[in-house]
């Protein structure tokens, strides 16, 4: 050959292939295009210089070049297995399996000793669904070259990721194990192994194979991410995988562990899929209250960054609220995950628990000054009366707000605790929409305990008043009430939950409302403004502030219903963010505290259950 690129002189086509191989192997794509190029200038019908050309153009990311350079090829030379095998392989990456599949039948036709060409038609066949078919392609594969694991590998990812996983878990182990057996640091293999036993329900031996292979590929995101991922499937934490050996009380390090996982992951080129992951674990380890300061704070920090590139990732806006939260800044909190909810629409909020949770927390100055003039339309909307009213005289009322199903479940098992001492507390049960049923037996019970039991009923038409948050409204109306209440009566009024027990009597000191304006139970994990202060136990002394308070808080809660913006946990978003206020302001009133899960007056068998 004359000269074909400067500096380059080729004596043979043998050198000038040899020279184009060498820079093809070493990664020097441009300096091999231009040689391949070189000897199709010289000679169009190089069947070989088109193929590699076009294999090249395939490695560069330009398929459809690449599909038309071997297909050109093929025109020259149709009996090379080669070029119809990488045909193949083209035609499989631009998502044609059944053309592929055919390309690569063609290539085991013309060479039936070519285990490559068994193993690439068993891919195809797997892609379109052929099992059966494609584990024989892998088994002959096999047969041809015994040591050819990659296709041992294939049919163990192709058997684990079947419709029926834990059915056929056996024989993936198998052809894994075979995998391993020829290479046994393999660490796609034993990722492979990990996603077979995850996929079977086995999370333990998951996170074992996971893990070899972090440790064999350490600089690698995804495994990392893999293993954080069994990590978590492991731990019993996940509603969706709970398991009876793994109560919450050991959710805390392997939680701890996941979240380290995905943050060392993401640090070494781990994708969206593990930050998602990321930030609905951390939202999930802050509702069980188990997760620290410090590794919310690094949470917080990449939640930011992912929120410049997509502000509507609500886990993630979640994770920087409760970072702000934590240090006090419930202000700002508040502000900046009601900006991130702006386009939002009312079907996604909801669908978000954190996304509706955060929008009923509203901490701005501006918002919290109005309330004390606010008039919600709410408070009016349904007729309320009093059947039985609470008798004159006599200390504090425990108040339980239900609906007719709640009544029915809980009711008889509630009163049988709380009037159970002849001496102790006064029960006041509202009920939201009863019916002819649950009227008839509130004014028995009350007849059987004159002057300890008394009831009242509200009729609301809750679609039309309260849509979407039916459920939220029965345990709201309580504050509506217990302002009722402490007017009509002058008494302490202590709000719980119908399904917390009353193990005794309230104190003197509290029954006589002497010494306090406001009782709370606080949550001290700091899962939230929404879960600070838990109204299962609150209570009310009959004085100025506490009248205020109940006033502000309901005014807090009619904003929301009056918007169509209510949802669970609002009857625990307003008395906080109201305590919150008045602390910014430097109020101080008369408030007792007592931690949740700890009264000696009550507990709570469902709440205690997580």
């Amino acid at each position: 050959m004359s000269q074909a690129q400067p500096g380059v002189v080729m004596v043979s086509l043998s050198e000038a292939y040899a020279i184009a191989i060498g820079h093809h192997r070493a990664g020097r794509m441009g300096e091999a295009a231009g040689v391949y190029r070189a000897i199709l200038d010289a000679d169009p019908r190089q069947a070989d210089a088109l193929h590699l050309l076009g294999v090249l153009a395939g490695q560069t990311g330009r398929v459809e070049e690449a599909l038309s350079l071997i297909a050109q090829a093929i025109v020259l030379d149709p009996e090379a297995a080669d070029y119809h095998d990488n045909l193949g392989s083209l035609r499989r990456t631009a998502g044609d399996p059944a053309r592929a599949a055919a390309q690569h039948a063609r290539a085991l036709t013309l060479e039936p000793g070519r285990a490559k060409a068994a193993f690439n038609l068993g891919l195809a066949l797997g892609d379109l669904g052929r099992m059966g078919e494609a584990l024989g392609c892998f088994g002959a594969a096999l047969r041809i070259d015994p040591g050819y694991g990659a296709a041992a590998l294939a049919a163990g990812r192709l058997l684990a990721g079947g419709p029926e996983p834990g059915v056929i878990h056996g024989a993936a182990e198998r052809w894994l194990a075979h995998a391993l057996a020829l290479a046994p640091d393999s660490a796609d293999a034993w990722a492979a192994v990990g996603r077979a036993r995850l996929a079977a329900g086995d999370a333990d031996g998951a996170v074992t194979s996971y893990d070899r292979a972090a440790r064999l590929r350490p600089s690698d995101g995804a495994a990392l991410s893999n293993l954080a991922m069994a990590t978590l499937q492991a731990s019993g934490a996940l509603p969706e995988f709970p398991r009876a050996d793994r109560p919450e009380a050991t959710w805390g390090e392997p939680l701890a562990r996941a979240l380290d996982l995905f943050l060392a992951a993401l640090e070494r080129g781990a994708g969206e899929v593990a930050e998602a992951a990321l930030f609905r674990t951390a939202v999930l380890t802050i509702h069980r209250g188990m997760l620290d300061d410090a590794r919310l704070e690094r949470i917080a920090e990449r939640a930011r960054d992912r929120l410049r590139r997509a502000p509507g990732d609500g886990a993630a806006a979640a994770c920087v609220a409760h970072g702000l939260y934590r240090r006090g800044r419930l202000t700002t909190a508040s502000r900046l995950a009601r900006r991130y909810l702006r386009g939002w629409s009312e079907e996604a909020i909801r669908a978000d628990p954190q996304a509706a949770k955060w929008r009923q927390v509203d901490a701005r100055p501006v918002f919290l000054d109005a309330l004390a003039a606010y008039r919600p339309r709410i408070a009016g909307a349904g007729e309320r009366s009093m059947p039985v009213p609470p008798a004159a005289g006599g200390g504090a009322i425990l108040l339980v707000s239900v609906d007719s199903g709640y009544w029915r479940r809980f009711g008889g098992w509630f009163l049988s605790h709380a009037l159970r001492d002849p001496a102790g507390n006064r029960v006041h049960v509202h009920v939201v929409n009863p019916d002819a049923e649950d009227h008839a037996d509130l004014d028995h019970r009350c007849a059987a305990q004159p002057g300890r039991l008394s009831w009242s009923l509200e009729r609301i038409d809750l679609p039309v008043h309260a849509p979407g948050a039916e459920t939220t409204y029965y345990a709201c109306a309580r504050f509506f009430v217990a302002l009722d209440l402490l007017e009509r009566t002058g008494a302490p009024v202590f709000i719980t939950d119908i399904d917390a027990r009353n193990t005794a009597p309230l104190p003197p000191e509290l029954r006589d409302g002497a010494g306090w304006d406001l009782t709370v139970m606080r949550d001290r994990r700091a899962r939230g403004p929404f879960d600070d202060i838990i109204v299962s136990f609150l209570g009310v002394a009959p004085t100025a502030a506490g009248r205020e308070f109940l006033g502000l808080v309901g005014a807090y809660i009619g904003w929301f219903f009056d918007r169509g913006e209510a949802a669970w946990t609002l009857d625990q978003a307003a008395p906080y963010a109201v305590l919150h206020d008045w602390t910014r302001r430097g109020r101080a009133p008369r408030l007792r505290e007592h931690e949740f899960l700890r009264l000696p007056w009550f507990d709570f068998p469902v709440k205690g259950e997580g």
